[in-house]
């Protein structure tokens, strides 16, 4: 199990350590690789990709406190969420209220020991989240970032991510100054709940967060490549229909199709991961045959090279 293995965490994380508050997942991932597993696909912990419809790996992470599916197919990504939002569900769960209590009761984090120096920092009004630095080049558009700065000048925070090296903070430093940056390990949340406004990806659990906050989210993404973010397929739903707060929230994430799996407020969590695995093998199978991926062939020595 990765979600969990101290190899890969090190190998990930370096020296951050990830929070107690998600330990409720280590059995949930057990039994969702079992059941993957006989399904006879592969898995894969925190990985994106696009595979065909008919994929070969079944991918999954935490988010938000939460096990959330993640098969390696961008087309059936975006049908799962807008299956979970567009249909009807008899019983929905408070998600969102999941979610506030998780600021509130210091739950929220990832990651472990996070700085409270907040009398050198206190809040301001606007709030950009940040992804780490090998994101942060790639998907997050620098003159969206500049638009920021000129416009709240003076009352707005970048955020990096905790993940996020000396070196791409001392190059934001230099086009951004000082002044405008909090440090990478200070507690994110603490600014977020006193936000008028989050900016932020769609790589990023923040957007959830301000929605169920009822704070008004917007993307800082290079448009061109959102699609490749992890937490796309979910966060474009978010920033479209942020208006409707808690609706959006526990509509799609109480409907199994979602891939969201919560034990501490689902009792009936392993029907919940049966049902979402039974639909992902259906949708798989219904495209068997309909795109050929030509496997590697490992090249044969020449002979006249022998």
């Amino acid at each position: 199990m990765e979600m969990f293995h101290p190899d890969v965490l090190n190998d990930r994380l370096r020296d951050l350590k990830k929070s107690e508050a998600i330990e409720h997942l280590e059995h949930v991932e057990k039994y969702a690789l079992e059941q993957i597993t006989k399904l006879g696909i592969e898995h894969s912990y925190d990985v994106i990709a696009n595979e065909p419809p008919y994929f070969k790996t079944m991918g999954y992470t935490e988010f938000a406190r939460n096990f959330m599916f993640q098969p390696l197919s961008l087309a059936f990504r975006d049908k799962m969420i807008d299956d979970a939002f567009y249909e009807s569900s008899d019983k929905q769960l408070d998600f969102a209220e999941f979610l506030r209590n998780n600021i509130k009761e210091k739950t929220v984090n990832k990651y472990q020991n996070r700085n409270s120096d907040f009398k050198n920092f206190p809040a301001r009004d606007y709030i950009v989240v940040l992804p780490g630095s090998n994101k942060i080049k790639e998907h997050v558009c620098l003159n969206k970032l500049k638009h920021i700065a000129k416009k709240h000048e003076g009352n707005v925070w970048f955020k990096p991510h905790p993940v996020c090296n000396f070196a791409t903070i001392g190059e934001l430093q230099d086009i951004f100054k000082e002044n405008i940056l909090l440090p990478r390990d200070i507690d994110l949340y603490h600014y977020l709940y006193k936000a008028k406004k989050v900016y932020t990806t769609h790589l990023s659990e923040s957007a959830i967060y301000g929605v169920a906050l009822g704070i008004p989210i917007e993307p800082i993404d290079v448009h061109h490549i959102i699609h490749k973010s992890s937490f796309y397929s979910l966060n474009r739903i978010l920033f479209d229909n942020q208006n409707l707060g808690d609706e959006v929230i526990n509509r799609i994430l109480s409907n199994y199709k979602s891939g969201i799996i919560n034990p501490i407020i689902d009792k009936n969590w392993k029907k919940t991961l049966n049902k979402f695995l039974d639909y992902s093998q259906k949708y798989r199978n219904n495209h068997k045959e309909w795109y050929i991926i030509k496997e590697k062939q490992e090249k044969k020595p020449c002979k006249d090279c022998e």
